[in-house]
């Protein structure tokens, strides 16, 4: 009895172990399933992640700055820049070389060429009306007129072909009217094409015809017409730089891009020919001839000063556009603020003394801050106020490094670090060169018993605009 208990006892243990003992698995079915897994998680997180990158990018780009690593310095004359595209030529009148014997001649390079008639001496003219023995035009054969309309011709030539490196910019001001409905106005003003970045073709024109406006729009001489935005703008020196980009005109052929000016940085001449093109009369697209009538004109800016130069040609009120000398270069850039109130006569901001300037906006570099208004301090003046050589401080602008720094109106700088001082333009040119870190100051100032020598520590700031 007892045996057969312990065999049915035994039996039963067996079943049971038979069931509690797991069934082995195929390790390789396992790992396949858990590399699936992996592979389909990788994909739909590239798929999310790369979308993400597309759709952040330009945020991105913008947030980093990373969008400058792509632009060029853009520069101007010679030895920045690469060279201006060769105009096509005008008509030009050039007088044939006469070959001595035996020489050989290098031909000389084309130049704009103006002939003049020449006066046939001998003629008189009486008081009383009677003509001497001068022959007349119809017997001579000449006619002199004939000689001013060929002259003209070719101004008007060079003309045609300065335009093409103009451009119209639309200035569009949003606001809202009494009725609290929205309207728009747009403005004109004239752009002139500097060159590229590698990224964006740029433009040049005076912020005075554009402040203000929150959209823009640049039309070609061919018609063509694109969005474009402002890169940098110099409130001190009324400059405004307009950028479209160069894969948005990619399609167009070369014959309907502008061209890139040409400008002459050395000083203005009185008794220069000059014409101005843009919209000097109202008329866009007009031209006016004259000449130049005055030069050397100064204007304070804040730390700096503006040459510029007078003409014999009319103002118009909301006039604008660039000056350029008949060897077709930019000399200048039409400004109706940057002046000492000149009436009814057109002047201009001169491109002289301005290359750091043009560049450094062309490239949205930041320009050194001080805050003051200041004069240079002639012989004349310093003779007959016994002052010292040195910059006469007018204003001192609030919160700025100078006052900072304790300089105060009335103050004389004489010196910058070791650098005794003359003019403001060598001023703003050292502290320039010292950049945004502490430089020591001497100044003459005013106290009892006569003007005294102290030194003070300014840091100049950095500023966009």
């Amino acid at each position: 009895m007892d045996e057969n208990k312990d065999s049915l006892q035994e039996d039963e243990y067996q079943v049971i172990q038979e069931k509690i003992v797991p069934k082995k698995k195929n390790p390789w079915k396992r790992f396949g399933k858990t590399l699936l897994r992996v592979t389909a998680s990788g994909l739909v997180f590239g798929v999310i992640a790369g979308t993400t990158l597309v759709l952040s990018g330009k945020f991105l780009i913008q947030r980093l700055g990373l969008e400058n690593a792509v632009r060029q310095v853009v520069g101007i004359g010679n030895d920045t820049q690469a060279p201006a595209p060769t105009r096509t030529p005008y008509p030009t009148k050039t007088p044939v070389p006469t070959n001595s014997p035996g020489t050989t001649d290098t031909p000389a390079p084309t130049s704009f060429v103006i002939d003049v008639p020449e006066i046939t001496p001998g003629g008189q003219i009486s008081i009383g009306g009677e003509k001497g023995d001068t022959p007349s035009d119809s017997e001579t054969g000449e006619k002199p007129i004939q000689g001013f309309l060929e002259m003209y011709s070719e101004i008007a030539g060079l003309a045609g072909e300065l335009r093409k490196s103009l451009v119209q910019i639309s200035a569009i001001k949003e606001g809202v009217d009494w009725f609290e409905e929205s309207y728009e106005t747009t403005g004109n003003a004239t752009g002139l094409y500097v060159g590229d970045n590698g990224r964006d073709m740029l433009f040049l024109a005076n912020l005075d015809s554009i402040d203000g406006a929150t959209k823009f729009k640049v039309t070609f001489a061919n018609g063509d017409s694109f969005p474009c935005t402002i890169y940098s703008y110099d409130t001190n020196y009324r400059l405004a730089v307009l950028t479209v980009r160069l894969s948005a005109v990619s399609e167009l052929e070369k014959e309907n891009l502008p061209e890139q000016a040409e400008f002459a940085l050395t000083d203005v001449e009185v008794g220069t020919p000059v014409m101005v093109l843009g919209n000097p009369n109202g008329h866009l697209g007009a031209m006016e001839l004259g000449m130049v009538t005055g030069t050397g004109q100064v204007v304070q800016v804040i730390d700096d000063e503006v040459l510029y130069f007078t003409t014999g040609i009319t103002k118009y009120a909301d006039g604008d556009g660039f000056i350029f000398n008949l060897a077709g270069e930019v000399i200048g850039i039409i400004s109706n603020t940057l002046n000492k109130g000149e009436k009814g006569i057109i002047t201009a901001a001169a491109f002289s003394g301005m290359r750091e300037i043009l560049e450094d906006t062309l490239n949205n570099v930041p320009r050194i801050y001080c805050g003051m208004r200041l004069e240079s301090v002639d012989t004349v003046m310093g003779g007959r106020y016994s002052l010292p050589e040195g910059i006469y401080v007018t204003e001192v602008l609030p919160g700025s490094p100078a006052m900072y720094a304790g300089i105060k109106n009335g103050d004389i700088i004489t010196t910058i670090g070791i650098v005794p001082v003359t003019g403001v333009r060598q001023f703003y040119k050292e502290i320039c060169s010292v950049g945004a870190q502490s430089v020591r100051i001497v100044v003459s100032r005013e106290a009892k018993g006569g003007r005294k020598e102290q030194t003070l520590f300014m840091v100049p700031e950095t500023r966009l605009h």
